[in-house]
């Protein structure tokens, strides 16, 4: 009798050994739902001064498990010398990659920090010359914090360039 309830335990304990867990697959691919792109207000500060706001579509790729890539592609800053909207500046193309995606059930957080960041020219039709490249050929310092919940993101941008501070704030939802 003691040599079948050992059996049996045995077999129930091996058993569970096969058993894999459903959240886990589940929550792996809720991260690749956040990639996409997304329309909102985009807001610029630059020494406390603004902001400036624009609306704007960022893009968020998962290129692997648990990262994903920012692209604020062909951003132009419209402002005049106290910080309204008025000049036009062509920046150009704002890329993060390889950014850890924390989180699962459709909450995630992300932060990266970038010593050395190249703004690449954008390719709108109509614009030449982009600043950024120019502007960040050594490398600028940047940080980009965010949170996405469902459908809506939140992020900032932290820019501490030369004397300048620059404040960079994305507010939108998933199209």
């Amino acid at each position: 009798m003691k040599k079948n309830l050992l059996y049996l335990f045995i077999l129930i304990c091996s058993v569970s050994l096969f058993t894999s867990c459903g959240d886990d697959d589940e929550n792996d691919d809720n991260k690749a739902n956040v990639a996409g792109t997304y329309a909102g207000n985009l807001g610029v500060t630059i020494n406390g001064q603004g902001p400036i706001s624009s609306s704007q579509n960022i893009e968020l790729t998962s290129p692997t498990e648990g990262k994903i890539n920012f692209l604020l592609k062909n951003f132009i800053l419209q402002a005049d010398a106290s910080g309204e909207a008025g000049q036009v500046m062509p920046i150009g193309n704002i890329k993060i990659t390889d950014i850890d995606l924390v989180g699962s059930n459709g909450n995630y957080t992300f932060t990266k920090k970038v010593d050395k960041l190249k703004i690449e020219a954008g390719d709108q039709a109509g614009i030449d010359q982009w600043m950024g490249p120019g502007l960040s050929e050594a490398g600028i310092p940047v940080t980009l914090k965010g949170t996405i919940t469902g459908n809506d993101i939140k992020l900032d941008i932290d820019i501490p360039f030369s004397v300048l501070k620059i404040v960079v704030q994305f507010s939108g939802t998933k199209k």
